[in-house]
């Protein structure tokens, strides 16, 4: 018998099982791999707004995170919203402290879809400095790469790929840019740009659509596939979830 893959996601909590955690755990299940978690924030939201938020103390997301180690062998790691930069901080140092030796993939959310900001700009490209030293995949979207390098003049998607490559040092894949009917992604590693492109599916069920695209990737990059390989793989699992997307009666609804 094989050995299930396992995955670790460090994230926030949605009430609505839309993104965040429940989003990680759900896709995991799909791409039969086992996820672990590490709640970070504990959010209470709905499909217009987050109505509150409530962050995890450093000293219990420690104790989750050492909890985890002391017992599992994890095949990747997920990270997405974080409570805050200390929190960056210990994460990083754990890993590089404990030799942890695996694909990290980290989608630092910004702000919800609906608005509510998590961080101020400082703070989230501080996550960024401190993360780029272990080397993660970083999944921004369009909107944060922007916060991220500012408004230079920068003329193509091939420049502002180049750029972040140029500051940080480590593969980024920019995520879900919109244009004739088609979704984009860009991936640059090793300073070489690689574009990748779908048919954008026709649905108003799009929520924790990030959490799962980043999710499938750390999946997929536990079970050894390429960065490259893993990322078409994603692209055609998320079309099929977001074709078969629930109606639950509401206008903003989750992606499976």
């Amino acid at each position: 018998m094989n050995k299930k893959k396992i995955i670790l996601s460090i994230a926030g909590s949605d009430n609505t099982s839309g993104a965040g955690i429940q989003a990680d755990i759900k896709t995991c299940q799909l791409l039969r791999v086992f996820c672990l978690s590490v709640v970070t924030v504990v959010t209470s939201q709905g499909q217009n707004k987050v109505e509150d938020y409530q962050l995890v103390s450093k000293k219990v997301i420690k104790s989750q995170i050492l909890s985890i180690f002391s017992q599992f062998k994890v095949d990747a790691i997920k990270i997405g919203l974080l409570s805050d930069v200390k929190v960056a901080e210990f994460i990083r140092d754990y890993i590089i402290k404990n030799s942890i030796d695996c694909p990290v993939v980290i989608d630092p959310v910004f702000k919800s879809t609906t608005g509510t900001m998590f961080y101020n700009k400082k703070e989230y490209k501080k996550i960024f400095e401190i993360f780029s030293s272990i080397k993660p995949i970083f999944t921004p979207n369009k909107s944060e790469v922007d916060l991220l390098i500012g408004n230079r003049g920068y003329s193509t998607m091939n420049k502002i790929l180049k750029q972040l490559f140029l500051t940080y040092k480590t593969p980024f894949i920019v995520t879900g840019i919109k244009k004739n009917k088609k979704i984009y992604d860009y991936l640059i590693k090793d300073n070489k740009v690689i574009e990748f492109k779908s048919f954008k599916v026709d649905t108003k069920d799009t929520h924790g659509t990030g959490c799962v695209f980043s999710t499938s990737i750390c999946v997929n990059l536990a079970k050894g596939f390429s960065i490259e390989n893993s990322i078409e793989k994603t692209k055609q699992f998320l079309v099929k979830r977001l074709e078969r997307s629930p109606d639950l009666g509401v206008k903003y609804g989750p992606t499976f």
